[in-house]
């Protein structure tokens, strides 16, 4: 498995019914740099996009509730 840092989208094209979104990273001039391009069928975009929204909505909703204080608990 090939792990991409995704810093920044650089650019997104649907050519033959394949999506592919180039990913930029920043390097160590802190300038943009080509990190890898995501290649996802054009069929399924849709759905895997969906699904990371989804994803980062529900992560954003554990991040929350972690940080309230539990109920009832006192804080000083």
């Amino acid at each position: 498995m090939t792990n991409i840092l995704v810093d920044g989208i650089s650019n997104i094209s649907l050519h033959n019914g394949i999506l592919r979104i180039e990913c930029t990273t920043v390097g160590p001039d802190g300038k943009p740099h080509p990190s890898g391009t995501l290649v996802i069928p054009g069929a399924i975009a849709a759905q895997v996009m969906q699904t990371l929204v989804n994803g980062m909505q529900e992560l954003d909703k554990k991040i929350k509730e972690q940080l309230q204080p539990a109920a009832g608990q006192v804080t000083n």
